[in-house]
């Protein structure tokens, strides 16, 4: 079973290999209804739009630990593993993160002037990882640091996966408020998550170690993955049964003509977990065992269950209890954006949002600012510049096509630096060496009814109003409406001219 379990969190860490937490370059990428996912009550620049199954997909990685060059060293030409200076450059603790969403189907519409609805299905996935620094120096230093000491360590995990339909709508308050609100609706598929994670190492002056664990995680629908009967279609009735809730709440507020801030909160909710449920545990009173070295002695005389017994009599006290458990509820990774936009001139926006997100109890804290420009009706495009997850060189870009009414998007944190480097070293090996945080979404929509003229939708959140002619009269709407009639002239003016 423990074999299992270890194949499903390897596999999920290969697939997504590649969405760390928060996305900010998407953040101010209006010209796609995807930019509703951060805010609710911001409003794409398109009435209407529709998603197909699959054409939107994001995947990303974060590491707030280390990045491939902390871990080797470079010497005439020569390249080496370097474990001393990886444990200088790891954090006290050190998380692995990735992430997926897939869109099976989005629909956006604007029902009038002020109200915005979406509805969205996705399915999405989130695992982390989290080593202790002192592991890493455990394996690289020895135990001569820790004599006479005893130190405590913690790894833990997470993983869950799940498809989420939800319904949001922006509604205008006024010329300066918008605000928005999303509900969503829950299907959980599986779940690992740690209870408790202690494992601590003590050395005496005589270099004898005590090892002591004390451990437990709980999973849904994993202890039947994987079996050679196993039918996921069959199975989907039980996985139905994980359910649960969430809403996401957002607001903008236009400060000055030019200026607009908004905030939102995304993904409070839970999943309750009552499908196929197990938990792994270590016994505290048992799981600890004291090593006093080899006796070479038994080796030399020839002694070959010597060893055996050594490694069985460890097993034994570490071995993993598995249990039948009821059920349980999980949170999802609450996110918070708070941001500021401004207009530097038409079809140029300047934006810088913090965000930060949590999980398990850990916050993971960023910041971006992005330059967004839009080439008339046909291409929009943002580049960014992202610090999170202890990485200062993320170079972010994101471009939209849109030949209405079909749109195709691409845009990513951290992924303007590939082709730089590709330019620079004609390879993208500088770029792959010094990564710790990457994401990109690529996709693509069906659209039509672009806003024009002054009557934009933006990330602002609402529609600006028409502009007053010199005279002071309102100017026409983009929706359709007619201009003012010209008062008419006195009839004795009239009457003048005619018989000119």
């Amino acid at each position: 079973m423990l074999r299992k379990v270890a194949t499903l969190i390897v596999g999920i860490v290969l697939v997504y290999q590649g969405y760390a937490q928060t996305e900010a370059t998407s953040y101010f990428m209006n010209s796609i209804p995807q930019v509703a996912i951060h805010n609710p009550a911001f409003v794409p620049n398109y009435k209407f739009s529709i998603g197909l199954p699959f054409s939107s997909m994001m995947m990303g990685y974060s590491n707030n630990g280390f990045s491939y060059n902390d871990l080797v060293t470079r010497q005439d030409g020569n390249v080496s593993a370097d474990l001393n200076k990886l444990v200088k450059s790891l954090a006290d603790k050190n998380y692995i993160t990735t992430t997926g969403q897939m869109d099976l189907l989005r629909v956006g519409f604007k029902i009038t002037p002020k109200l915005y609805m979406q509805f969205n299905a996705t399915g999405k996935m989130y695992a982390r990882f989290q080593l202790p620094k002192e592991v890493a120096s455990l394996f690289v230093e020895g135990t001569a640091p820790l004599v006479g000491t005893s130190n405590n360590f913690s790894p833990e995990g997470e993983g869950l996966s799940y498809l989420e339909s939800a319904l949001s709508a922006s509604y205008q308050l006024n010329e300066k408020l918008t605000i928005g609100a999303r509900l969503k609706y829950l299907k959980g598929i599986v779940n690992a998550t740690t209870d408790r994670s202690s494992m601590s190492i003590a050395v005496n002056d005589n270099y004898e170690i005590t090892a002591s664990g004390d451990l437990s995680f709980k999973t849904s629908g994993i202890n039947n993955f994987g079996d050679s009967n196993y039918d996921f279609g069959k199975e989907w009735k039980n996985y139905s049964k994980n359910t649960g809730y969430g809403i996401d709440l957002g607001a903008t507020y236009k400060l000055m003509s030019k200026l607009t801030v908004a905030a939102s909160i995304i993904d409070l909710g839970k999943i309750s977990w009552k499908n196929d449920l197990y938990s792994y545990s270590l016994d505290k009173a048992t799981a600890n065992y004291t090593f006093s070295g080899v006796d070479i002695e038994k080796i030399v005389n020839g002694n070959s269950n010597y060893l055996d017994s050594e490694l069985d009599s460890i097993r034994s006290k570490f071995e993993l209890k598995e249990g039948v458990i009821s059920s349980y509820s999980t949170w999802l990774p609450g996110k918070m954006f708070v941001s500021g936009n401004y207009e530097l001139m038409k079809n140029l926006n300047l934006g810088a949002v913090l965000f930060t997100e949590k999980f398990q109890g850990r916050f993971s804290p960023g910041g971006s600012a992005s330059l967004v420009k839009n080439f008339g009706k046909w291409v929009s495009t943002s580049v960014s510049y992202t610090i999170s997850n202890r990485s200062f060189n993320n170079l972010g870009a994101g471009v939209s096509v849109n030949l209405a009414p079909i749109q195709f998007y691409i845009m990513g944190d951290n992924l303007l630096r590939m082709p730089l480097s590709l330019i620079a070293n004609q390879n993208i090996n500088g770029y792959i060496n010094s990564t710790q945080v990457f994401n990109v979404r690529f996709g693509m929509n069906i659209v039509w009814g672009r806003s024009k003229g002054k009557e934009s939708i933006s990330v602002t959140g609402g529609t600006k109003a028409p502009e007053k002619s010199k005279s002071g009269s309102k100017s026409s709407s983009v929706t359709g409406g007619k201009s003012a009639p010209e008062k008419a002239k006195p009839s004795y003016i009239r009457a003048r001219k005619k018989s000119r």
